[in-house]
């Protein structure tokens, strides 16, 4: 099918509205209407002096002015007395004038958020004249929009299938086999999570629930328990995270033990092959998670179990009625799972699912009934205290102790100050020390005695590694190989099926770096093992074997020197590899190579034969100081290290773990970095020139597709565009870049995600597949499989008309308490970034482009517009921006969204070392950057960002826009061209150019809405103008009846 975007913007239909009330609703609504009825027939009539009585089809009837003031007042017959013309035109002229104004401003609105709105219908601002439906330069491989609708329905629960999670099969408890009966509990299990909220919401209402999946592979679900859990959800309803925080209050809201009826008591007997329980945890745009419950909860966490789950656990254990009791993880966000282990609930299995999307979850049913064998692997570490990570010690809400000193850099609404405040700040001082990196290095520490380890049990930390997954089969590795090959090494084995059913395995294949006297001395820190290369196998057969091999650039090898090479640097010394089942299972491999068991403190014995070892035998300062693009790599972040504001501060070190294991930090706001926190941009002149802009030359866009950027070409084209179109293509960014007349270019639309193309938040009509959430995807550790999610994705694009796609997600489970983990792929960095490359280089594709972010060290909710994040180059670099650059250097990402916080002091959106030093000169990147939403000018100032290389701002109100002024300043000019460039270019190079060729021009035309509202307007200026005359009309008609009695 090759689609022409022409065609979809002249043949769409416009939408459909209803409104559905609940029956109190109904009935109000009902009241409502009526009165208002009466009072405005009755009104009417005190203006033309006649009645417009009761409606019937179309026709009406009069009535005598007496019977209507008689019938307006049901309760009395009396008559009213007059009002007197000056009262009467004084409350109806006064009404009129509310209404005119009420029009304006209305109109106001609608026009300063124009682009939003054409967005929610759907609708086109555009004509087009001589359009070429044979130019498709992006075609889709599906016929119908229902053929790939159902290739996404199998491509979403393959997904899921492949990102499950065993977590625990106690005596092969799973899987449960043919034609079970079975129970669902918790409330939960009536209403799943499939995805987040906000820009990651995902469109349900296709969606199966879990007792027709269940149903659909052949088993009996408990009925009873069903309809309770349906009957009396309204009073035990899970609170989900709003994209307004203060909305929040994270409540699970499980049902108490004391609320099953006997009846449903009753029923497990009748359905007790297993007790299948959810346990569901959300995840959502614009909050973080609670670190506080209620106490009628239990006061935990929000990733603890509450009172009422236990009591459910409990009951179901206490009952005696069920075979197994099996949990379903219903979470993104890594909760507390040791319960599982506790004997007094006697659970059997457990399978983390994640968030399903649209069709995964047919999958958890077959995996529960076997015809599906979990393959997935966890993304994260599962600690048995989710607080335990270091970085949870600065997570949250911080603010400067005087705040009140930067009230002038926030948004105030009314008096209240909001959320976009420059007063609060983060601090990641764990440094390095994320996820994995930190459980397991010190864990090697604590085995060797060294770095101030303390008391340390890894056993009673951390209950499920980063890569943990189980089988319902079991599988051998041998032969492990290591061969160096100039800048890569080759690493292979051979993966056997030893179990009685067919499955897939991940390979995991890590690495160490030597921890040497320079890294201590220059403070360098180094994890003691990271994923660097992963494969997946095909389905094997029991007995089946395959031969996997990964290749492993050198470069992984590499560790930025932020204080004396101030560059990457390749250490002296021993590196090791070591294949794994898990993180750790590799890391007690590499220690088995080093001569080490369990006697010397080691949890497990590892296996040195899975483990290989290569030496450098110099320090290299020079190999990857450079990067492909020839860019010199050295410090770009040295003012987003705190020390740069407060010297005495310090990161933790595997030097000394217990000496600086981090603290809650607070600040005082320095002079400086108040004054680093206000600075706005430089719109000096001198050096720059104007622009030539408005020429007359007859170039368009469809001239430049498949031309490089380099072209000279692009100079000649860049010279029509008009000062006006260059700030409106800049400035109205949002959700879609705006139509340029002068170049022929239509603008795309562009949507929210990251689960697949949404218009869930903005509307427009698009329906396209919801995917499983980012997590699970990750968790499939298949590659291959993601590139093609990506590819439907982009044939949604295709199909839909979307263009650009905000997505995917690319930043850090830095903690388990970040409300949007569900929409970020892992807490490791290269695991994220391979996922982040095929996705995006699958949409591509298509000839959508993907606006990968948030960039760049987003990774909380709380404040996150507009605070202050403090990391250090190391950290930024090793952790925060790998996923970016591997989605850039080998993705090929042609769009980057910006974050709302800020990178030290500055906006990241305002951050030119960021957009231009880092993204463009180190990794090559070609193409356009977006803000993220545009909310408040206060410090998101559209001016800052262009002069800074943020090329558009996602902003759908004219308000915003304060580029304006500088139409007359060279610098700024020259800035808007090279942004209009950059838009431009990713633009010809997309499927926004199907039907267009060199010939196609474009127009102008007002979008429908803007004809209801020109409709609208006239109708109520009638109505305004109709009334004023009924006042004249009225009061001439008393005064003259006042003039004829006086006479009398």
């Amino acid at each position: 099918m090759g689609k022409s975007r022409l065609a979809m913007t002249t043949s769409h239909r416009e939408p459909a509205f209803s409104l559905q009330l609940g029956k109190e609703n109904r009935q109000l609504g009902h009241t409502l209407w009526t009165q208002s009825n009466q009072l405005l027939y009755c009104a009417t009539a005190d203006v033309f002096g006649h009645r417009m009585t009761k409606m019937a089809g179309c026709g009406t009837r009069a009535a005598p002015p007496e019977r209507c003031k008689e019938e307006s007042n049901p309760m009395t017959k009396a008559k009213r007395k007059k009002w007197s013309n000056q009262l009467f035109a004084g409350v109806w002229g006064a009404a009129l004038a509310v209404l005119l104004v009420a029009v304006i401003i209305a109109n106001a609105v609608a026009l300063n958020y124009s682009t939003i709105i054409t967005t929610f219908f759907g609708h086109t601002t555009s004509r087009v004249e001589n359009g070429d439906p044979t130019a498709i330069y992006y075609e889709s491989v599906y016929t119908t929009d229902g053929e790939l609708y159902q290739a996404g329905l199998d491509l979403c629960e393959q997904v899921e299938a492949e990102g499950l999670v065993l977590l625990k099969n106690e005596n092969n408890a799973l899987p449960l086999g043919d034609g079970r009966k079975v129970s669902l509990f918790s409330e939960s299990s009536v209403d799943l999570i499939y995805g987040g909220t906000g820009s990651g919401s995902v469109d349900t209402s296709t969606a199966k629930d879990l007792k027709t999946v269940f149903e659909d592979v052949g088993y009996e679900v408990n009925p009873e328990l069903w309809n309770f859990y349906k009957g009396n959800h309204d009073s035990y309803t899970r609170s989900n995270p709003s994209i307004f925080a203060s909305r929040n209050n994270f409540a699970i809201n499980e049902c108490p033990a004391g609320e099953y009826s006997q009846a449903v008591r009753d029923s497990f007997a009748r359905y007790g092959d297993a007790a299948i329980v959810v346990l569901a945890r959300s995840g959502g745009e614009g909050d973080d998670l609670s670190r506080r419950m209620d106490e009628r909860e239990g006061g935990g966490t929000y990733l603890q179990l509450t009172t009422q789950e236990k009591e459910m656990l409990q009951l179901i254990r206490d009952s005696g009625a069920f075979g197994k009791t099996i949990v379903l993880v219903n979470s993104c966000n890594a909760m507390e799972l040791g319960f599982l282990d506790e004997a007094r609930y006697g659970i059997d299995a457990c399978i983390w699912m994640g968030a399903a999307g649209q069709n995964g979850l047919a999958a958890v049913a077959a995996a529960v009934k076997g015809d599906v064998n979990p393959s997935g692997r966890l993304v994260d570490t599962y600690a048995y205290d989710s607080l335990s990570a270091p970085a949870m010690q600065n997570f949250g809400g911080l603010e400067y102790t005087n705040g009140s000193e930067l009230d002038n850099l926030s948004e105030s609404y009314f008096g209240v100050m909001t959320q976009y405040t420059g007063k609060n700040y983060v601090v990641y001082q764990e440094g390095i020390y994320v996820g994995y990196r930190y459980y397991e290095t010190r864990y090697e520490d604590a085995v060797l005695g060294q770095g101030n380890a303390g008391s340390y049990d890894y056993a009673a930390t951390v209950q499920y590694p980063f890569g943990y997954g189980l089988s319902y089969t079991d599988f051998s590795y041998s032969n492990f190989r290591c061969v160096p090959e100039g800048d890569r090494f080759t690493l292979s084995l051979d993966v056997e099926n030893t179990g009685s059913v067919p499955g897939k395995e991940v390979v995991q294949l890590y690495f160490q770096s030597p921890y040497t006297d320079y890294d201590r001395q220059n403070g360098i820190e180094k994890s003691s093992v990271e994923l660097c290369g992963f494969a997946k196998t095909g389905v094997l057969a029991p007995g089946q074997s395959e031969t996997v091999q990964v290749e492993v650039s050198r470069e992984e090898l590499r560790a930025y020197d932020a204080n004396t090479a101030k560059t990457y640097i390749l250490d002296a010394g021993d590196y090791y590899f070591a294949a794994g089942k898990n993180v750790h299972d590799a890391l007690n491999n590499i220690l088995a190579s080093k001569g080490l068991t369990t006697a010397d403190g080691m949890d497990a014995d590892g296996d040195a034969a899975l483990a290989a070892k290569w030496n450098q035998p110099t320090l290299d300062t020079v190999s990857y100081s450079a990067a492909a693009t020839g860019t010199a790599i050295t410090n770009q972040f040295d003012k987003a290290d705190i020390r740069h504001y407060y010297g005495d501060l310090t990161y933790l070190t595997r030097s000394d773990w217990t000496g600086t294991f981090p603290e809650t930090i607070t600040l005082t706001a320095t002079e400086a970095l108040k004054a680093d926190l206000a600075a706005g941009p430089d719109t000096g002149e001198e050096g720059y020139t104007m622009p030539n802009m408005g020429a007359g030359t007859d170039l368009t866009l469809a001239m430049m597709i498949g031309k490089s950027y380099d072209d000279p070409q692009w100079e000649e084209l860049l010279d029509q565009l008009t000062a006006d179109e260059m700030v409106r293509l800049v400035a109205l960014g949002g959700y879609r870049t705006s139509q340029i007349n002068s170049v022929s270019y239509l603008g795309t639309t562009d949507k929210d995600g990251p689960a697949g193309i949404s218009a869930t938040l903005v509307g427009g009509g698009t329906k396209c597949m919801a995917y499983p959430a980012e997590v699970v995807m990750a968790a499939t550790w298949n590659v291959g499989l993601i590139r093609e999610v990506g590819r439907l994705i982009g044939e949604d694009g295709l199909h839909g008309g979307v263009t650009g796609w905000y997505a995917p997600a690319m930043n850090t489970h830095r903690t388990p308490y970040s409300g949007r983990n569900f929409e970020y792929y892992s807490e490791d960095g290269f695991l994220a970034g391979a996922m982040g490359a095929a996705e995006v280089s699958g949409v591509q594709e298509k000839g959508v482009f993907c606006y990968i972010k948030h960039f760049a060290i987003n990774d909380q909710e709380t404040n996150r517009k507009g605070v202050a994040t403090f990391s250090n180059e190391q950290a930024i670099r090793e952790i925060y921006l790998t996923p970016f650059e591997y989605s850039v250097r080998f993705g090929g990402a042609r769009a980057v969204m910006t974050s709302h916080n800020r990178i030290g002091a500055t906006w990241a959106a305002g951050h030119a070392v960021l957009l231009n030093d880092v993204l463009r000169g180190e990794w090559g990147f070609v193409g356009h950057v977006v803000t993220d939403y545009v909310g408040t000018p206060v410090y998101q100032s559209a001016l800052q960002a262009v002069l800074a290389g943020n090329d558009m701002m996602l902003s759908t109100s004219e308000a915003n826009e304060n580029i304006s002024p500088y139409k007359n300043n060279a610098r700024v000019m020259t800035a808007l061209r090279q942004a209009c460039k950059n838009i431009l270019y990713t633009g010809a190079n997309s499927a926004a150019m199907n039907g267009v060729s060199t010939s196609t021009r474009i127009v102008s035309v007002l979008p429908t809405w803007q004809i209801w509202l020109i409709l609208f307007d006239c109708l109520m200026g009638a109505a305004i103008i109709a009334g004023g005359a009924g006042i004249f009309l009225r009061c001439r008609k008393s005064r003259s009846a006042a003039d004829t009695a006086a006479r009398r």
